[in-house]
């Protein structure tokens, strides 16, 4: 069976590759910044953001990502950030806990409270923590920091998103930042944020658009190689169904190997009943 997936061709993009490329150099001189990558969903935004870590890793860049996750309203708090303490506690050797007690609750210490919930002070603590952190970490080496999926952040995680990037100096790091454009809906809580960090100097948004049919062409050819010549009628199918979307060319892809080409495959289709169960009747 074809892997595809993150393992995919990267085809188009050395547009936005270049800039987020620009924006870690310069982080490298201790120019910080922070980017806003924004897309469809499956328009490939975690694909350009492992390319971008590869690159890094590859010229000595410490990298670490978190990644919002969907639980509905309220979420977990500060989850995307605790995943990248324990991946820089990991990378460095350090105890951060015991260096910073406020970190406790989010490298799997005891919760700040009896019900979990810290106060604004405590939170305080945290920020302050997680920055400390941060500028120990770019004083030995340039950071390439990735939230992914703000548009699932819980209101703790844009809280100190938007203090540590409000607070850019001359860290050698740059604050990479994904979300789903299609779901910010007039009152999603992620917009006041956007709104907020978009008046920064050194935070700049990036809108990675559907690809071009003739770079859908080249990425269906690349997935379909392994499966040996794709059928001209199947390659023009799949492009212009998929409408610039990598992750609709994949499924389509698959159901071409499948040998169902002419239905639209399951996990396509519930992505798809998803949007439009989020829309109002009429």
């Amino acid at each position: 069976m074809p892997r595809w997936g993150n393992d995919q061709p990267l085809v188009g993009r050395i547009g936005e590759l270049t800039r987020l490329r620009g924006a870690l150099a310069a982080a490298g001189r201790g120019q910080p910044s922070a980017c806003l990558l924004a897309g469809d969903a499956g328009v490939g935004k975690t694909r350009l953001l492992a390319e971008l870590a590869a690159g890094a890793r590859a010229d000595g860049v410490r990298v670490a990502a978190g990644h919002c996750v969907d639980f509905g309203e309220g979420g977990l708090p500060y989850l995307a950030f605790s995943e990248i303490l324990r991946a820089l506690a990991a990378d460095t050797g350090e105890d951060l806990a015991q260096r910073f007690p406020a970190l406790g609750p989010l490298l799997g210490g005891a919760p700040p409270g009896p019900d979990g919930a810290a106060t604004r002070s405590q939170q305080l603590y945290v920020f302050d923590a997680v920055a400390a952190v941060l500028t120990d970490v770019t004083a030995k080496s340039t950071l390439l920091l990735v939230v992914e999926d703000l548009h699932w952040a819980d209101q703790s995680t844009r809280d100190l998103l938007r203090y540590l990037v409000s607070r850019l100096d001359r860290q050698r790091l740059l604050v990479v930042g994904s979300f789903r454009s299609d779901d910010l809906h007039r009152r999603h809580p992620l917009r006041p944020l956007l709104a907020e960090l978009a008046r920064l100097p050194h935070v700049e948004r990036i809108l990675l658009p559907a690809l071009p049919e003739a770079d859908m062409t080249e990425l269906v050819r690349r997935l379909g190689a392994e499966l040996g010549a794709l059928p001209a009628p199947d390659l023009e199918r799949i492009v212009q169904r998929a409408e610039g979307n990598a992750f609709y060319a994949e499924q389509l892809l698959q159901a071409v190997v499948d040998q169902d080409a002419a239905s639209l495959p399951g996990a396509l289709a519930d992505v798809l009943l998803a949007r439009l169960e989020q829309l109002p009747g009429p």
